[in-house]
């Protein structure tokens, strides 16, 4: 049984339907990347998942318990923790402040656990450790994607859904996040990861979907998505491995 089964997905905003019957398996310990253009489903396919959207149909399975239909509060507290395109750091709390929030859906958890495991984020992301008492307002982007990833983990997630997390870092950042990510994943998280950086994305993955207007393109392993040449020239930018 896969950890999350995705069966004939489809979503719709006002403005028509996005998602037309996605099929996507992520199987517990991996890394699956969500790559294709703007526009191709990525992120409302995770909205889904996390029951950001209203308008939702098909099967979304997780550790063998329906998510469909359910609140974004039971959707974390069953373990899908998801960290949205742009961070959205709280920039009025401090960061200590904003990782703590990640734990809200954990009301029994012990005030010396809560703090033991803010201990272990700040060992995991010691950029954070001594900002631990700055506004969010004041990080740099990269120390806000830390953040907002450190704050993600707080909930203890079984999966972790990362939406573009190099968006707008520097090239040396963008290395950095990617490695705490294979880091995370060492560590026992399962990830499903969209990415327009689909060099760095299939760099950490173990298997990946292609999107097209809402519509697996294709789907494999990295190896196989690289030597794809209409894949390569169309969604992954044509960049060399």
């Amino acid at each position: 049984m896969s950890l999350l089964a995705i069966e004939g997905l489809h979503a719709r905003y006002n403005a028509g339907e996005v998602l037309h019957g996605l099929d996507i398996t992520v199987e517990e310990g991996e890394i699956v990347a969500l790559l294709g253009a703007n526009g191709a489903g990525k992120t409302t396919t995770l909205r889904a998942i996390s029951g950001l959207l209203s308008h939702v149909s098909g099967k979304i399975d997780f550790a063998g318990e329906t998510m469909l239909g359910k609140g974004p509060g039971a959707i974390v507290r069953a373990g899908i923790a998801h960290v949205p395109e742009g961070r959205r750091v709280f920039p009025g709390l401090t960061v200590r402040e904003n990782i703590l929030l990640g734990a809200s859906n954990r009301p029994t958890l012990k005030r010396a656990a809560r703090e033991q495991e803010m201990e272990a984020m700040l060992e995991h992301f010691p950029d954070l450790r001594r900002m631990q008492n700055a506004l969010g307002w004041t990080l740099s982007g990269g120390q806000q994607q830390m953040l907002a990833l450190a704050r993600g983990l707080m909930a203890t997630p079984k999966l972790l859904l990362l939406d573009e997390p190099s968006l707008g870092l520097a090239p040396l950042i963008v290395q950095q996040v990617f490695r705490i990510i294979a880091e995370i994943r060492k560590r026992g998280t399962t990830v499903l990861l969209v990415e327009q950086n689909a060099h760095m994305a299939l760099s950490v993955a173990d298997r990946g979907y292609v999107l097209e207007t809402g519509r697996i393109l294709v789907s494999g392993k990295p190896d196989a998505l690289w030597n794809d040449p209409k894949v390569r020239a169309a969604y992954l930018g044509g960049v060399e491995a």
